[in-house]
């Protein structure tokens, strides 16, 4: 799954409040160029609002930028979980009739109105690829056809590998988790008093034991396991789960391979330290390190990336590349 950071919006005295929040996503982006934290967490903020400087619109605009590896996980995921309700209904589909059903129409869609441009009126509602606005996708015959092949390739891996795994779970069994797609706020708990967003693809409890499961339709990363640590802090917070209890499974779709593991009280521990680390760091970049206030120091205190040729592959290189010289 693609882990992304949502800001907290809530109603106080009739006005929306931009709050601090943890993410995995959010600090990886923190860790990696400060700017671009600032943009996805406080320059787009009132982007939306029609009387909000250029900037604003344009950082918000550029935030929710997609690009084709990731509508590819979006499209993958959403037919795997399509072939598993099925399954689950007693009315099995063949991975060619789910890519066909599911993937098909969403990527010819996604696709279909970032050409158009019709993230223009609306870019919260519409898709923009991120290789279509700079102009980097290549040869777009090629590309589409390494999504598709890779689509399908994770799709007939689920049926034939993961499926047989959990094919038993039933409705009653799953954990319910709360996505931006469900309405209001996304799956979260509270950590040392901050909100940490945490959103698992797939979990479900037996016989007292959670299962988590997160689907991967890209490459192998040594990341992922942070990742899913996160998820057993979840269940901990949210199910009372004991470490014992948890189990915790990696699915690479795309190359057939789980990557199960369990986390111990000491791994628990290590896991706290590096959030609470990652939270005070983020909190140096605040006025008067106030997370309750939650503003953000100008906008020229959060250092670009030190790897300058990674800021071609970011959304808001746009908004830098004057500053870069680029």
């Amino acid at each position: 799954m693609i882990l992304c950071a949502v800001a907290v919006r809530f109603l106080r005295m009739g006005k929306l409040q931009n709050t601090f929040s943890w993410s995995f996503s959010s600090a990886a982006d923190f860790d990696e160029c400060r700017r671009r934290r600032y943009w996805s967490k406080y320059g787009m903020w009132g982007g939306w609002e029609k009387n909000a400087s250029p900037e604003q619109k344009k950082a918000y605009q550029l935030n929710k930028m997609d690009n084709c590896w990731g509508l590819m996980g979006q499209a993958a995921e959403n037919t795997i979980m399509r072939v598993l309700r099925q399954h689950q209904a007693g009315n099995p589909i063949t991975a060619e009739e789910a890519f066909e059903t599911v993937a098909r129409p969403f990527l010819r869609q996604k696709w279909t109105e970032s050409k158009r441009g019709e993230w223009k009126t609306n870019p919260k509602q519409f898709c923009c690829l991120r290789e279509h606005y700079y102009g980097t996708l290549g040869d777009e015959k090629t590309i589409a056809e390494q999504m598709s092949s890779q689509i399908k390739n994770c799709i007939a891996n689920f049926i034939a590998k993961v499926l047989p795994r959990i094919g038993t779970v039933t409705r009653e069994q799953e954990l319910p988790i709360k996505t931006a797609d469900t309405g209001g706020d996304s799956e979260n708990i509270l950590f040392k008093g901050v909100k940490m967003y945490v959103i698992p693809d797939y979990a479900y409890r037996i016989d007292g034991q959670f299962h988590i499961h997160d689907w991967k339709a890209g490459k192998i990363k040594a990341s992922h396991r942070e990742q899913l640590g996160l998820y057993a802090l979840w269940a901990r917070e949210k199910f009372r789960a004991k470490p014992e209890e948890t189990f915790l499974y990696v699915e690479y779709l795309n190359e057939g391979q789980v990557a199960p593991f369990q986390l111990t009280p000491e791994d628990f521990e290590r896991l706290e330290a590096q959030i609470e680390d990652s939270i005070a760091e983020m909190t140096e970049y605040l006025v008067d390190f106030n997370r309750e206030k939650n503003e953000p120091q100008p906008k020229d205190e959060w250092e670009l990336a030190a790897d300058p040729d990674s800021c071609k592959n970011c959304n808001f290189y746009e908004l830098c590349r004057e500053e870069l010289g680029t």
